[in-house]
């Protein structure tokens, strides 16, 4: 790890009123941000439930490519498809599930089965959520 603990981010979220704002984050891509189309938005911006999942996502592949490459697993691809269901509980709206469908191209699947288990145990996004994540995983031929 390069920085000392603890790690602190910020995202801006600027809106000139009503639901839809821009988030941005220093030198990153500003994203067009607002309730998805279920709560009458626009399908073309990111939503606060769509960011959710991409952050559930994101981490996943990249606490697994650092687990990779500290065990010397070698592979050709990687691809996620990350779904969500949003329902009614006695708590109020909140996600039920979230899975995480993960395939790794070209790798030792008894080696990559193993390293699946520990990044799903080592997301910080994950680990930061009230409703489990699973993770559906698979290894693809070359």
């Amino acid at each position: 790890m390069g920085a000392p603990f603890p790690h602190r981010y910020e995202v801006t979220l600027s809106s000139a009123g009503g639901s839809q704002g821009t988030l941005s984050a220093g030198p990153r891509p500003a994203l067009a941000g607002g309730p998805p189309p279920e709560f009458d938005g626009d399908e073309r911006r990111w939503s606060p439930e769509h960011l959710l999942l991409a952050s559930a996502g994101l981490c996943f592949m990249t606490t697994f490519a650092a687990i990779a490459a500290k065990s010397k697993l070698d592979y050709s691809g990687y691809e996620s498809r990350a779904e969500g269901v949003l329902d009614k509980t006695p708590e109020g709206l909140r996600f039920t599930r979230i899975t995480l469908r993960v395939t790794v191209s070209g790798a030792d699947p008894d080696k990559a089965a193993r390293l699946f288990e520990l990044a799903k145990k080592h997301c910080i996004v994950s680990n930061s959520l009230r409703v489990p994540v699973e993770v559906e995983a698979a290894v693809a031929a070359a």
